[in-house]
């Protein structure tokens, strides 16, 4: 089970974006519905005080099932993904996504009462309003916990709010360097500006709230021509998403125990025998056998020691890197390079080679850096740290 740190900032970002339509989709189609927004918390909380002052008790009541549903959905996906964390199992959030999914089925059959011509009664009112407040409480939490607080998908405010501060920090920074370089590096700029990591939030700031507009829009067109239908689409869409992390789950990276880790005992290799400046460590994950991706190395590498000069990556056959983890293993070995720092890959095959390959880790890394095995790994790593450890001194 993994934190949020062993998702990389392009699995998060694509996991908000890709939930953002749906929050967009279900608060327009819950405001045509109902008449009001399952998803936002402070307009209903304003509701709830103005009610309460008014002395509009049965509104009061209303609203404070909606603001309860939203927290208990929040509360829930919290649970199941700690429930979760604690068995082992293969994703973070695939829980409170099908949770998520089951609330908006229960939704849509209530949908489908109202347009077989059953009358909204107040009773039926407040458990599909709960059930959609629910719904984006799991969402808003599962996501928020995922990115480490980065983002949330069903409301825009802090988007907007982060999207105009770090907007104007990006056309600062390029305004200085364009500056400083003359309008001949305006172009370069740009190739510069794509990578960097503020560039990089705004687009997905960005994104995020275009696909929540995108929801929107589509939530409205459909409410208005198959109102039936209507919450099939995210539905659908989030068993989607839960099949997928089922089938692709991520690997951790853990430091191997020097003195029980049973590979290292048939090498007869044992703690005292390494360095201080050597560390080993290798792609894990709860089901040895299984098929699993790479995860986030930037965050991974916040946890290796700084006293570690060469760091052993054993990685197994059932390791998978794709573009996005073979591009964000270069940046790895190039932060690395900067650090006077080496890592050495063991366990390579000749497909995690042609990956790697294709996106430049070759030519960041010694033919002599990707080892078969876990022996010759760490072979290369003392021999590295020897030479490392003699232009220090």
């Amino acid at each position: 089970m993994l934190s949020a740190r062993a998702y990389s900032f392009r699995m998060k970002s694509r996991l908000a974006i890709s939930l953002s339509w749906i929050a967009g989709y279900t608060n327009v189609f819950s405001l045509i519905l109902l008449g009001v927004t399952s998803s936002h918390a402070t307009g209903n909380f304003t509701h709830f005080g103005q009610m309460v002052v008014q002395g509009q008790f049965d509104h009061v009541t209303f609203y404070a099932v909606l603001l309860l549903s939203f927290l208990f959905g929040a509360a829930a996906s919290g649970l199941m993904m700690e429930g979760a964390r604690l068995r082992g199992m293969r994703s973070k959030y695939i829980l409170p996504l099908a949770a998520e999914a089951i609330l908006l089925a229960a939704f849509s059959f209530g949908v489908e009462l109202v347009q077989a011509g059953h009358p909204l009664t107040a009773p039926m009112l407040y458990w599909m309003s709960a059930l959609a407040a629910g719904a984006m409480g799991l969402q808003n939490a599962t996501v928020t916990s995922i990115s480490g607080a980065v983002v949330r998908t069903t409301h825009l405010t802090g988007v907007t709010t982060d999207l105009g501060l770090e907007g104007m920090q990006l056309v600062l920074w390029y305004w200085d360097r364009w500056r400083a370089g003359g309008s001949n590096r305006a172009k370069r700029l740009i190739k510069t500006a794509r990578r960097h990591p503020t560039a990089q939030r705004v687009t997905v700031l960005a994104s995020i709230i275009g696909s929540f507009l995108f929801g929107v829009m589509i939530g409205t067109l459909v409410s208005l021509h198959w109102p039936a239908l209507a919450l099939i689409p995210p539905v659908l869409f989030l068993v989607f998403i839960t099949t997928l992390a089922l089938r692709k789950p991520i690997a951790d990276v853990r430091e191997l125990d020097l003195l029980s880790d049973p590979e290292l005992k048939m090498f007869g290799i044992v703690k005292s025998l390494l360095p201080d400046g050597v560390t080993i460590f290798r792609l894990a994950h709860h089901q040895s056998s299984r098929g699993h991706y790479a995860p986030n190395f930037e965050q991974w590498l916040d946890r290796v020691p700084r006293a570690a000069r060469v760091i052993v990556l054993a990685l197994t056959p059932f390791t998978r890197f794709e573009a996005n983890s073979a591009l964000a293993f270069a940046e790895l070995v190039r932060t690395l390079h900067a650090e006077h720092r080496r890592i050495i890959l063991a366990g390579v095959r000749a497909v995690h080679y042609r990956v790697l390959d294709q996106h430049g880790v070759m030519e960041l890394l010694e033919t002599e850096d990707l080892c078969p095995d876990l022996e010759f790994a760490i072979a290369r790593a003392l021999e590295v740290n020897r030479r490392l450890s003699e232009l220090a001194a």
